[in-house]
């Protein structure tokens, strides 16, 4: 039998998180979920730390601090499907899911203005692209 193909996961943002880490898991026995990867390791733009600030303040919405749109925290969730699933970031990240032979395609989860440069990187280096839109995105809960 066949390995299952390796992909990455470009973007760790809220829908990565909530929409297709669970998806993926769902045909797990299929494919395997090598890499997520991100701009930073970690949010610390100014609006992100405001926004973790009301959450702590305001209790009631506190549950959304755990989705911090970090590369880290979109593997913690995946881990639970794929234990292996590596955590990437920045140009260093990019860069070893680019050349790595195994990852054989990536699902683009970026914002409009990024995904277009993101997956023409990826195409050059001869993986699949998967990208959508927010409309895209409503279709597939």
């Amino acid at each position: 039998m066949a390995s299952s193909p390796n992909i990455a996961i470009m973007g760790a943002g809220i829908f990565v998180k909530t929409q297709y880490i669970p998806r993926l898991a769902e045909i797990s026995n299929l494919i395997v979920l090598k890499a997520i990867w991100s701009r930073s390791e970690v949010n610390t733009e100014p609006q992100f730390l405001l926004r973790r600030f009301n959450c702590f303040i305001q209790s009631r919405i506190s549950y959304l601090c755990a989705f911090q749109e970090s590369a880290r925290a979109a593997v913690e969730i995946a881990r639970r499907h794929f234990p292996d699933v590596e955590c990437k970031w920045g140009d260093k990240g990019l860069n070893e899911i680019l050349n790595d032979e195994s990852i054989i395609g990536a699902a683009v989860v970026l914002a409009g203005q990024t995904q277009v440069e993101m997956s023409l990187k990826l195409l050059k280096a001869g993986k699949h692209v998967l990208q959508g839109n927010e409309t895209w995105y409503t279709g597939i809960s």
